[in-house]
């Protein structure tokens, strides 16, 4: 037996995790095993289970680290068991009061001794107080901590541990002496923290990793002490070393602790009903009122229904639960909190319709209730609920003041080593430096969940990195022991648990300030343990939508997303042209590509996409199209199966299909076709052979011949894992479906909204700017007066707003339009300065507004206010913002020549992501309108190797190299308004097109995708050609004038107070756009009003020559 054992659960200190322990355990003789995590119970059912299933006896304990019973400033390990049930729940005690705020060494030790009745306390080697007191201090101090030990966990319930491996003789000796003396048994203290002796080097890495140091490489070789000996091997060099009684001792001790750990227990709180009612007569109530308000056209069958479904939530004692996600619903819907329209298999309820915890209606769109709750197989019932991410605190405050802060805790979650963090932390700590690093990085597949041994499989780069040296591979090793174990201890996105009772008298939880409790058992053994799990999902395109809806309510305030029609020509034209950016779970490429090739025509099409497109049913798209679309033929089997299957063109798409062929042709209930369905998806041999039978027999009752029952059994068992649960595909596509109706109708809400939610994906960011821009107009520009925080609508336009400066902290942005619309506007830098407090005067903030334009309004360009910024800097801050005394300090300006449009983009795109400074791709709209079959780079991206491809870009960069052969060849950098990708020129190609290669070049070029040595896309360019820009560009609209302002020089502004008159009837005539700007001779300007804006056409500009002749006039 073994009693000194930590798992990985004691984080970044162990290798050893709880399967591998009590696998190799049983393997290697074990018959009693023992636990004892740092301060934690994690593990504890895990283990306990475990043990059970091989036939092992569990025991549960923690080692906890507290002040000494001597010396009080110095911290111990104390081993503590528990005997029993009792001792396990002062264990979950003790854990939480240690998780809380730092006690006093005696305020810990008084509890200790109020507390600890059912534990025992285990010294566990040399770093324990007994141990280090008797060394170092003698048997008589060691025989007060004796003493204070006994005060708290009493006589006979104090053991000293003694490890076999590494043994002191001299120590070990005087433990022995010492504990004869004073009658303490000695027991097996073996510390164990790996599995095998060669795990040593990496649990050194681990603790490294932990405590952010660095490693010596000659560590590499050690071998360890502390694994899972063999018992045969422990066992006998505890007699070797003339410790049998530590043997006898332990395996009484062992004998001591009757611990069952109890589980499956149905831990359901109770609502709290208006005059005590019972809980199934209150949700009667509730639903019943709900329905007489629905007055569906077919009364009788949604009676029948509801009737239905609360006898089975009753029988199965679900009806509290019902009512508290009914009672977290209205809370959500009397604070302007909105809910999701329902998610996952509780949307086939009529209970969950009628309370509004779901929105879509399950007889309407022939949702199976047994799909949600199978009376036929008790489990608990599973409502999740979506909320807007950013009112998911909000609501989970709700929960534990309406149901006890010692009722109610967050659910932990386990952050793991995943591949890459292993690899990285694993060479970190061994010293390498960052270009090691990159090099290791750069040879993992980017794929989600990939493990280090399938990154192997799959990189030609990573087998020759571990294949270079020795060191390599066990660098290689080192990582793999370290991939999956946990790191931290983080609460989970969603999960919460509601119990009815203090849930420390159930399970480990922990304190943390200011915040609910946390358990300390993940998800899946809360579930086991029989406690109420619920979901609060924080969903960002639910506050999307929210957002939209409430731009929209602003000006047609009875606007109700809920009445929309599901068949909206204009929405489902959306979902055709795949139009699908900021629709929920219809954005990637893949699922663009479905929709460009089923061309949706009802809602029941935009459910069957979103349920195909995984990774299971996606092998049956090309099969649903073409049926879809009359180009493949097929013959049900059966009628019935004909009947069920029509709507999927005879395929199997929602794991309800299957369901309903079974009680159809078989004549099981719903309920039995929900467990076949779920055994099916196991797909275990002798469940299916018994099955088989059991549907065939079925058949043969409903008058069905055994041939064609076995055909149709055979036929839903290979497509039975594939089905997705059509009532999450219907309630998320609701939700999709809502969006894409916004985006169509409402565009101005829409992007605004979706643009403030932004994007972490640069060319996602990007990707919605250009679309914005499609869809509403061109969009305007930052500027300093009129930009508000996020993007704004100024008219019909979008305007950019002052937070899309990623370089600019959110507070100083705030102030900017605080102090604008208290003070007013800003005449220019100068004066934007003077009224800037000293903290927010910084240089690289004022940078950024100036580079990406929010001053162009003063009439300076760009690069003249940033060489002039020091100088302004030194004069605002040297006259400490006095204006009386400025004019004095005021530096002459510098003016230099202006950017031009290409590098004015690539600052936007350096500062904000996105550039609203016109790409020149662009202006060949028409050209790319009349050739269909160019893609974009974004496409391109996305696209498979060897597709060969056409596109219109940019080239950004080009280098020129020598091959061996002595030939030139070019590296291209290749863009569009959206993405940028690599070009490779070969030297055939080059010698044939190099006159074209240019940097700023617009080309069309034709090539083949390939893959570059890092996995990332390239092209392979076959052809270039300049497009004929007659042809290519598209005219001017009206809304995309290529003039902003019209600078007119003057010596001084009286100059051209003659002119005036004559001015003003120019812009009557010409009215326009374009502002007016009169800038003197000692560089001031002055914009003229409104009043002034002119045209910019050519006649105009002739005109205003004439007007103005003594006058240089300059266009920008």
């Amino acid at each position: 037996m073994l009693f000194n054992v930590h798992s990985a659960n004691s984080l970044l200190a162990s290798t050893l995790t709880v399967p591998s322990y009590v696998e190799a355990a049983k393997q290697r003789g074990y018959e009693i095993l023992g636990l004892a995590d740092v301060h934690s119970l994690q593990g504890a059912l895990d283990f306990y289970n475990r043990c059970q299933a091989a036939g092992l006896k569990a025991m549960i304990g923690a080692t906890i680290k507290l002040p000494g019973a001597l010396k009080q400033t110095h911290i111990y390990p104390f081993l503590v068991y528990a005997l029993n049930q009792a001792g396990y729940y002062e264990l979950i005690g003790l854990i939480r009061r240690l998780s809380h705020q730092p006690l006093s060494p005696g305020a810990i030790w008084d509890y200790l001794i109020q507390s600890c009745h059912n534990l025992v306390y285990i010294s566990c080697g040399h770093a324990s107080e007994v141990e280090q007191t008797l060394i170092h201090s003698g048997d008589q101090e060691a025989d007060l901590v004796l003493e204070r030990l006994e005060q708290v966990f009493g006589p006979g319930n104090v053991y000293l541990g003694v490890a076999a491996f590494p043994y002191n003789p001299v120590e070990g000796e005087a433990v022995k002496a010492w504990a004869k003396s004073q009658q303490v048994p000695l027991v097996v203290g073996q510390g164990v923290s790996t599995l095998n002796q060669g795990d040593a080097f990496s649990l050194k890495v681990l603790e490294a990793i932990g405590a952010n140091e660095t490693l010596d490489v000659e560590l590499r070789a050690m071998q360890g002490v502390h694994y899972v000996y063999n018992w045969a091997d422990l066992e006998a060099q505890y007699v070797r070393l003339g410790l049998a009684d530590c043997l006898a001792n332990s395996r009484q001790l062992a004998d001591r602790m009757q611990l069952t750990l109890p589980q499956n227990q149905a831990f359901l709180p109770k609502f709290p009903t208006p005059d005590h009612l019972p809980a199934s007569q209150y949700l009667r109530d509730l639903t019943q009122s709900a329905l007489e308000d629905l007055r569906p056209a077919d009364l009788a069958v949604y009676q029948q229904r509801l009737d239905y479904e609360l006898e089975v939530i009753d029988s199965m004692g679900f009806s509290d639960y019902f009512l508290i996600v009914w009672d977290i619903i209205v809370y959500c819907q009397t604070h302007a909190i909105r809910v999701g329209p329902g998610r996952g298999s509780a949307a086939g309820s009529l209970v969950s319709y009628l309370l509004g915890i779901t929105r879509v209606d399950p007889i309407q769109y022939n949702l199976l209730f047994e799909r949600f709750l199978n009376p036929e197989r008790y489990n608990m019932p599973d409502i999740d609920m979506d909320i807007p991410d950013n009112k998911r605190q909000q609501v989970l405050h709700y929960v534990v003041e309406r149901y006890g802060q010692e009722q109610v805790a967050q659910i932990a979650t386990l952050g793991t080593f995943g591949a890459r963090a292993a690899m990285r932390d694993t060479l970190r700590v061994l010293g390498a430096d960052s270009e090691t690093l990159r090099v290791w990085a750069r040879a993992i597949p980017k794929e989600l969940d990939i493990s280090l041994p399938q990154a192997y499989q799959k990189s030609a780069a990573l087998r020759q990195l571990v294949s270079q040296s020795e060191t390599n591979q066990q660098l290689f090793q080192v990582a793999q022991t370290i991939e999956g174990l946990p790191r931290h201890i983080s609460t989970h996105a969603a999960a919460v648990v509601i119990h009815d009772q203090a849930l420390d008298q159930v399970i480990p939880v922990v304190e943390r300030p200011n915040q609910p409790l946390m358990t300390q058992f993940t998800m899946y053994d809360v579930e086991k343990v029989g406690l109420l799990k619920m979901d609060f999902l924080g969903l960002r395109n639910l506050n999307l939508l929210d957002t939209i809806i409430k731009q929209v309510q602003k000006s047609q305030a009875d606007f109700d997303i809920e009445a929309i029609s599901m068949e909206d020509a204009q929405t489902l034209a959306l979902f055709r042209a795949a139009d699908t950016n900021g629709v929920f779970q219809f954005e990637s490429d893949g699922i663009k590509q479905v929709l460009r090739k089923l061309q949706p025509e009802r809602f029941e099409d935009i459910v069957a996409v979103n349920a195909l497109f995984r990774p299971g049913p996606m092998k049956q798209i090309d099969h649903y199209v073409a049926r879809r679309h009359g180009k493949e033929s097929y013959q049900a089997i059966h009628p019935i199966l004909e009947e069920i299957l029509a709507p999927t063109y005879g395929i199997i798409v929602y794991q309800e299909q299957v369901m309903q062929v079974c009680q159809r042709m078989a004549g099981f209930s719903l309920g039995q076709a929900d467990l076949l369905r779920r055994a099916m998806g196991k797909k275990q041999a002798d469940v299916m052979a018994r099955e088989r039978e059991h549907f065939i027999r079925g058949a043969r009752e409903q008058g069905i011949e055994a041939e064609i029952a076995s055909a149709t059994y055979d036929y839903i068992y290979e497509f039975a894992s594939y089905g997705f649960n059509r009532s999450h595909a219907v309630v998320y596509s609701t939700l999709a479906f809502q969006l894409a109706y916004l985006k169509v109708h409402y565009p101005l809400a829409f992007y605004q909204a979706l643009l403030n939610m932004g994007s972490s994906n640069q060319t996602t960011m990007a990707d919605y700017i250009l679309e914005a821009k499609r869809h509403t107009g061109p969009l305007l520009g930052l500027n300093l007066n009129e930009s508000q925080i996020g993007f704004s609508v100024s008219g019909q336009q979008l305007q950019v707003g002052l937070s899309a400066i990623r370089t600019l902290r959110h507070d100083f942005v705030s102030h900017i339009v605080e102090d604008r619309q208290l003070l007013g506007p800003y005449t220019g830098l100068l004066h934007f300065m003077q009224r800037l407090p000293k903290k927010w005067l910084k240089q690289e903030w004022l940078e950024s507004l100036i580079s990406v334009g929010a001053l162009d309004y003063t009439g300076m360009n760009r690069p003249t206010l940033l060489k002039n910024l020091d100088k302004l800097m030194q004069s605002v801050t040297f006259s400490g913002g006095n204006l009386s005394l400025f004019p004095e300090l005021e530096p002459r300006i510098e003016w230099v020549e202006d950017w031009s449009p290409s590098q004015k983009r690539d600052k936007e795109v350096e500062i904000l992501g996105f550039s609203l400074e016109g790409h020149p791709v662009a202006t060949y709209q028409a050209f790319a309108k009349s050739h269909p079959n160019l893609l974009s780079v974004r496409d391109i991206l996305a696209a498979q190797p060897n597709l060969k491809v056409q596109t219109l870009v940019l080239i950004k960069g080009i280098r020129v190299i020598n091959t061996k052969k002595q030939e030139l060849m070019a590296f291209l950098e290749l863009e569009d308004e959206v993405a940028s990708i690599s070009g490779v020129v070969f030297p055939q190609s080059y010698r044939h097109y190099v006159s074209l290669l240019k940097e700023g070049q617009v080309l069309l070029v034709e090539g083949t995708v390939e893959l570059d040595r890092q996995g990332r896309h390239q092209l392979i360019i076959k052809r270039l050609a300049l497009v004929n820009e007659e042809e290519a560009k598209a005219p001017t609209s009206p809304n995309q004038h290529p003039f902003q302002r019209c600078f007119v020089q003057v010596k001084a502004f009286q100059d051209l107070k003659p002119f005036m008159p004559g001015l003003r009837k120019f812009a009557d005539q010409y009215s326009g756009p374009v502002a007016m700007i009169l800038v003197d001779a000692n560089r001031q300007t002055f914009q003229l009003d409104d009043a002034y804006r002119v045209s910019y056409g050519q006649k105009a500009q002739a005109e205003l020559a004439k007007l103005l002749a003594p006058f240089k006039i300059i266009y920008k």
